[in-house]
């Protein structure tokens, strides 16, 4: 006996999905009623649904459609409500609708933005029946993957099948035929052919019809049209109503497309409508000159009339330079006085010298303007060598938009000077003076060769190589060579560290002995008049950065002939009353020396060049954000390039490992010593580490930065030994609370039982009163330390002493031995706390790997393991690319997140002993 079940459907409408629900259980009667179901795998994959307490099955637009088509087919009695009776005869109403292929796609349905289906006749029929209709083959086409990639040749060829509606296609036969559907298109195609006027300002847009097989063209309503083509002349409207549905302005009187353009219609035509009408499926005939003229940039040529000459008002950067002005496209060169004449006409296409032309208004503006500038105000050197080095590159700026236009073509003399600045070996050569006592180098000499070579064009020069290869001795031989050579009537100014003049005075002595020299220092220094006087009796004056703010009053009073910072990271910061005050003196030629021009940030490098050559790298504000942020937060490499080229011209560096140096200095080993922490030091650093981090939670931005600094440098102490952290002034048990300073006990006794010498860097004064106190009792032999306190005479004394062999354990403060200091008797190196700056670290170490050096330098690392030490010391190996990308702080580890600083400082279990 055959079971009789109900079924019911009913619509879903936000999930376009019928729902089928029985009068019993769904798992009675599933399998009868699916039983010839193939699309849902006969019942396998139809997903049951709950819905107002009914259990059910969910079916797809198509597959209701085969289902109710074939429910007859079941072997058990099932009957329909009244609304599944009618879903049964619209199942096979469009069933039959596709055997019979009395479908095809709807435009009105493509038009609201869905590509859709409709029944071919447009019979007056049930909306739900129209919409079950196109979604089911919609579906259909989806499921089948035989239809499907037919489905996505068609929209591959056809693209407007699966596009918005342009807003202008408006016919329903034009869409068919753009969507490949119907298939007796004209013998022809429609364009639109814009034809040149011979003479006059007049263009004529033509219709033109254009065989199938490109063969034969006729220009509609002008020529005899074949007699075939002419029942097309509804294509060919359609066509024209296409074209000013896209372009409302060639729409003309009686709503008939404009046959006559004027020069200014014309340029719109070309520019910019007939790429719009292109975009629109219309054929465009363009003249053949056009897409050369629409690629043809205009430029405006600057030649250059004036090289400076030798002479203090036509020096350097901020001198002036004269001009002839061409200007130049599609291989067509106007004089100003053309390119005048030819604006006064107001055209925007004109032919010239039987060459079409574009004139750009904005473009004509930006030259007026940048001419007239010229003209009235004069254009600096400085804009002219910058586009010379940039090679055409875009140039930012205050004038960006103009000088991305212009192409300055250099004079004879001009070119040999930019050949000469962006290649030392084109520079000449000059004759080192008798009185200079020594022999340069090789590369020394080409130093002072540059050097001497900018300071005929007043170009202020920043000599960048690195400690230890003679930056002072370049220095005196180009003292010597401008005293000897050109007589100058002022005096030279070289500010540098206290710590060195006397190395300075020294050097001087040593290399150029005729030179006179005034030392600026002390309390019984000259003031005033007595100050002048004193200068000008010198041909060189030597003073320190603390007096270039102190003694400001008498520095401004001389115009100095040359003035030379040694050390000039000492202006780094160019906000500081030290750096405004030395920017404020007059000389005639700038000299910065520096290994490392730039330590921590950009800013530092523009602070040196803004000394040199004030301007050239435009504003602070305009090179941060021309350069610093896109380098140093970007990474943008292409700015680096950018950077290098300007100054390159201007900075001259040379390292050790450099093939042309040939230094021959000996080897030299850097080797990381890590120690661990004790209990001590361990509970200490975790209490600290937790409080802070606490506090930075809650910080602004610029507490926060203050908070993280503050909490480096007392880890850095407690990393050293818990008492300095502790700031006790006796402490107990030295040795023994630190493994650090244990290490560094053992490190130099080794050394001293080889025989050899050691320097000993450290920041904090009272670590190096430690380790001179421990060394000295544990060695039985002299301990100095050099620190800033130390007297000027006194540090000059220790260090004689140390290089003659009086003593061999020398402790420095990193700050006051850091940097000028020939140490070359230790061939030692200790690096007791990290500077975390590989430039500081690697300027300390040349005190004793640099020229005069003959044995083997090995450098020791102190670290303590498991501790930020160890960390940061790992990221800035993989740091320190952007300082050797552009020429070295601790201020980027302020940058990072509060989840970045946990996992910097998270202290490891085995980070200590005893703990």
């Amino acid at each position: 006996m055959i079971s009789t079940y109900t079924l019911m459907c009913r619509w879903l409408d936000r999930e376009q999905a019928f729902f089928v629900y029985g009068d019993a259980p769904l798992y009675e009667w599933k399998t009868g009623a699916f039983l010839w179901h193939e699309e849902s795998f006969y019942g396998t994959f139809l997903v049951e649904r709950t819905i107002d307490n009914h259990i059910g099955v969910v079916l797809s637009p198509w597959e209701a459609v085969t289902f109710f088509a074939s429910s007859g087919n079941s072997f058990m009695g099932i009957e329909w409500d009244e609304s599944a009776s009618l879903f049964q005869q619209w199942a096979n109403t469009i069933l039959s609708d596709i055997r019979e292929r009395r479908i095809m796609p709807d435009f009105s349905a493509w038009k609201n933005g869905a590509f859709g289906w409709k029944q071919k006749d447009e019979t007056d029929e049930d909306p739900f029946l129209k919409k079950w209709r196109s979604l089911a083959i919609q579906d259909w086409i989806s499921r089948d993957s035989e239809l499907n990639e037919t489905w996505e040749a068609i929209t591959r060829t056809y693209p407007l099948v699966a596009t918005d509606i342009p807003y202008w296609l408006t016919y329903e036969d034009d869409w068919l035929y753009d969507i490949g559907w119907i298939k007796e298109a004209p013998p022809f195609t429609v364009a639109l052919h814009l034809v040149e006027p011979e003479e006059g300002d007049r263009w004529t847009l033509e219709t033109v019809l254009i065989a199938n097989d490109e063969n034969e063209t006729y220009v509609w309503q002008q020529d005899d049209i074949p007699e075939p083509w002419q029942a097309y002349e509804q294509a060919v409207l359609r066509a024209q109503q296409r074209s000013m549905a896209v372009v409302p302005w060639l729409r003309g009187e009686e709503d008939m497309l404009l046959q006559e353009l004027t020069d200014e219609q014309a340029w719109r035509f070309l520019s910019e409508a007939s790429e719009q009408l292109m975009e629109a499926g219309v054929r465009i005939l363009l003249p053949s000159w056009w897409e050369t003229v629409k690629q043809a940039r205009m430029t405006l040529k600057a030649r250059v009339k004036s090289t400076p000459k030798t002479g203090a008002s036509l020096l350097g950067l901020e001198a002036l330079v004269n001009f002839d002005w061409k200007i130049a496209t599609n291989g067509v060169e106007l004089s100003e006085e053309e390119f005048a004449a030819l604006v006064e006409q107001k055209r925007r296409l004109l032919r010239v010298r039987g060459q079409w032309i574009q004139l750009d208004p904005a473009f004509i503006q930006r030259m007026q303007t940048l001419m007239k500038k010229a003209k009235e105000e004069g254009l600096p050197i400085r804009d002219v060598l910058q586009q010379a080095f940039l090679q055409n590159e875009p140039i930012e700026g205050d004038d960006e938009e103009m000088w991305n236009d212009v192409t300055i073509e250099l004079n004879r003399s001009f070119e040999t000077l930019v050949r000469q600045l962006t290649n030392i070996d084109h520079i000449p050569s000059v004759p080192i003076p008798a009185s200079f006592h020594g022999q340069l180098r090789p590369y020394q000499q080409r130093g002072v060769d540059w050097l001497l070579f900018l300071r005929r064009f007043r170009l202020g020069a920043c000599l960048a190589d690195d400690m230890g290869l003679g930056k002072t001795v370049q220095m005196l031989a180009y003292f010597t060579y401008v005293r000897d050579h050109e007589q100058p009537t002022k005096p030279a100014l070289l500010i540098c560290p206290t710590s060195v003049l006397g190395n300075w005075q020294k050097e001087c002595a040593r290399f150029a002995p005729s030179l006179r020299l005034y030392i600026h220092h002390g309390q019984t220094r000259a003031k005033g008049e007595a100050f002048l006087q004193a200068a000008k009796e010198a041909d060189l004056v030597l003073t320190s950065y603390s007096l270039a703010h102190l003694d400001a009053e008498e520095l401004t009073m001389v115009e100095w002939d040359v003035i030379c910072l040694d050390e000039a990271q000492n202006i780094k910061n160019a906000h500081t009353k030290q750096a405004r005050a030395i920017r404020k003196l007059k000389g005639g030629h700038k000299i910065a020396l520096s290994g490392t021009p730039m330590e921590n940030r950009l800013s530092e490098l523009w602070s040196i060049f803004h000394f040199l050559n004030p301007g050239y790298l435009g504003s602070m504000t305009q090179f941060q954000r021309r350069f610093a942020t896109p380098i140093e937060k970007e990474r943008d490499a292409k700015k680096v390039a950018v950077l290098q080229k300007l100054i390159r011209p201007f900075l001259l560096r040379r390292t050790k490992t450099d093939e042309a140096i040939a230094l021959d200095l000996p080897d030299k080993l850097e080797q990381k010593e890590y120690c661990p922490l004790t209990a001590e030091q361990a509970s200490l650093y975790e209490e600290l580490v937790q409080k802070t981090l606490e506090r930075i939670e809650q910080a602004d931005p610029f507490e926060r930065r203050g908070l993280i600094l503050q909490m480096l440098n007392r880890l850095k102490q407690l990393c050293n030994h818990p008492a300095l952290y502790l700031k006790e002034q006796t402490p107990d048990n030295v040795l023994e609370r630190s493994y650090k300073l244990e290490k560094l006990l053992e490190l130099v006794r080794q050394i001293r039982e080889a025989g050899e010498s050691c320097l000993i860097f450290t920041q904090y004064i009272h670590m190096g009163e430690m380790m001179q106190q421990l060394l000295t009792e544990q060695l039985g032999e002299p301990v100095s330390f050099l620190n800033g306190s130390v007297p000027k005479a006194e540090r000059d004394r220790m260090i004689e002493q140390f290089q003659t062999g009086a003593f061999r354990i020398f402790i420095l403060s990193l700050k006051a031995g850091g940097t000028g200091l020939n140490l070359t008797a230790a061939n030692h190196v200790i690096h007791f706390d990290r500077w975390w700056n590989p430039a500081v670290e690697n300027q300390a170490t040349d005190r004793a790997y640099r020229i005069g050096q003959s044995k083997f330098v090995h450098v020791h690392k102190l670290i303590t393991v498991g501790t930020l030490e160890e960390k940061i010391d790992e990221m800035i190996e993989r740091k320190q690319s952007l300082n050797e990308e552009i020429i070295q702080s601790e201020a980027w580890i302020t940058e990072l997140s509060n989840e970045e600083l946990r996992e910097l400082l998270a202290l490891p279990a085995l980070a200590h002993k005893g703990a």
